[in-house]
């Protein structure tokens, strides 16, 4: 975005000049608030607000094809949180 702003020669750019800012500054605004988040606390959950220590069985599933014609697959995976 830079690079196509720089080039003032370029026909069509000026317009897309005030676009390309409020782009880039709405872009650097959504990073900034991602890097706010943090966990909280839970009762009964771990202090950072994640996963509680245990065992956890999960079920993935994927398919494809509709109809008659559909290939389905599934595998049972172990999650251990320590």
């Amino acid at each position: 975005m830079a690079w196509a702003m720089r080039r003032r020669n370029q026909p069509g750019v000026g317009a897309w000049r005030p676009a390309m800012a409020l782009l880039t500054l709405g872009l650097l605004l959504i990073l900034a608030l991602a890097g706010c988040g943090g966990g909280g606390t839970i009762t009964g959950a771990a202090p950072n607000g994640g996963t509680p220590a245990g065992t956890y069985t999960l079920t993935v599933t994927g398919s494809t094809g509709s109809g008659s014609a559909t290939l389905s697959h599934s595998v049972t995976l172990t999650l251990t949180v320590s």
